[in-house]
C-alpha cells in the first residue's frame, strides 16, 4: 500500500475542503437534525421517569454522543465513487498504484477533520442547553473506541462496496440512498436498541447497522454486560472479516468488467 501516495492525496483534499469548510459545515448540520429532533423527543417523552432504564439524562446523554459517533464514521466519499464509475473519470485513480479505496479514505479523514471542531462544538452548545449530566464509565473508553474504530471501518467497507457497484448498474446511488435508510431505521438513531420490541431487537443484533453507531455508545455509558460485549465484538469482526472479503471480489471483478467495456 503507498503510504506517501496516500498522505498526499489527504493532504490536497484537506486544503481544497478547508477552503469551503462553510458548506462542509452546513452539511454537518444537516446530518446532525435527526438526532437532534429524537433527543428532544424523548427527553420530553421520559419527563421525570425512566423508559427502559433511559432516564432524562441518560436520552439526552445518550443522543449527544450518538451525534458525536454518527458523523465521526458517516462515510462521505462513495457518492463521488460511484459517479466516477459511471461517467469514466474513475481511470485516472485506477491508473495509480494504489487500491481505489485509498482515495476514499482520504477524502473522509479529510472531511472529519474539517467537520469535527463544528460538531464538538455543537454538541458542547447543546449539552450545555440541556444541561446534561456527563456519566460515561471512563473504564469502559478503551472498548468503546476499540467498538468505534470497527464501527467505522464496517460502515465505510459496505459503502465502498455499494458505490462499485456502479460497475454493473447505474443505480448505486439508489443502493447507497437505501443503506442510509437501514442505518438510521436499525443503528439506534430512532430509538435506542434496548427499547426495541425483543423480536425486532433480536434481529437488530445480527446486523451490522448497531455495531456503526450505537454500539460504542452503550458501551460507554455502562449498558451493556461483559457477555453482550463480548457478543457485539464477536458479530463486528464477523461482519468486518466478511466484508472485506467482499470488498476484493467486487473490487477485482468490477475492474475487469470495466476494463473490457472500454472503461
Amino acid at each position: 500500500m503507498n503510504i506517501r501516495g496516500g498522505l498526499g492525496i489527504i493532504k490536497v483534499q484537506l486544503l481544497g475542503f478547508l477552503s469551503a469548510k462553510g458548506f462542509f459545515w452546513t452539511l454537518a448540520l444537516g446530518w446532525m437534525t435527526g438526532p437532534v429532533i429524537y433527543l428532544l423527543l424523548w427527553s420530553v417523552a421520559v419527563g421525570g421517569g425512566e423508559i427502559g432504564g433511559f432516564d432524562r439524562n441518560a436520552f439526552i446523554l445518550y443522543y449527544l454522543g450518538l451525534i458525536f459517533i454518527n458523523q465521526l464514521t458517516y462515510p462521505t466519499a462513495h457518492w463521488s465513487t460511484g459517479e466516477a464509475i459511471t461517467n469514466g473519470s474513475i481511470s485516472k485513480a485506477l491508473l495509480r498504484p494504489m487500491p481505489l479505496f485509498y482515495a476514499d479514505i482520504g477524502c473522509d479523514l479529510a472531511v472529519k477533520i474539517v467537520c469535527m471542531p463544528f460538531v464538538v462544538l455543537v454538541i458542547a452548545i447543546l449539552g450545555f442547553i440541556f444541561g446534561v449530566d456527563i456519566t460515561f464509565s471512563l473504564s469502559m473508553l478503551p472498548a468503546a473506541v476499540l467498538a468505534l474504530l470497527m464501527g467505522m471501518a464496517i460502515r465505510f467497507i459496505l459503502a465502498h462496496i455499494l458505490a462499485l457497484m456502479a460497475f454493473y448498474t447505474q443505480q448505486s446511488w439508489a443502493l447507497l440512498s437505501v443503506n442510509d435508510t437501514f442505518i438510521f431505521l436499525f443503528s439506534g438513531q430512532v430509538a435506542p436498541i434496548a427499547l426495541f420490541p425483543s423480536g425486532l431487537r433480536n434481529f437488530v443484533s445480527f446486523l451490522p447497522y448497531r455495531y456503526m453507531v450505537a454500539f460504542p455508545i452503550e458501551i460507554l455509558m455502562g449498558k451493556l454486560t461483559i457477555e453482550e460485549m463480548q457478543h457485539g465484538f464477536a458479530i463486528q469482526i464477523a461482519w468486518l472479516a466478511l466484508l472485506i472479503a467482499v470488498s476484493f471480489l467486487v473490487t477485482k471483478a468490477g475492474v475487469k468488467k470495466y476494463s473490457a467495456t472500454g472503461g
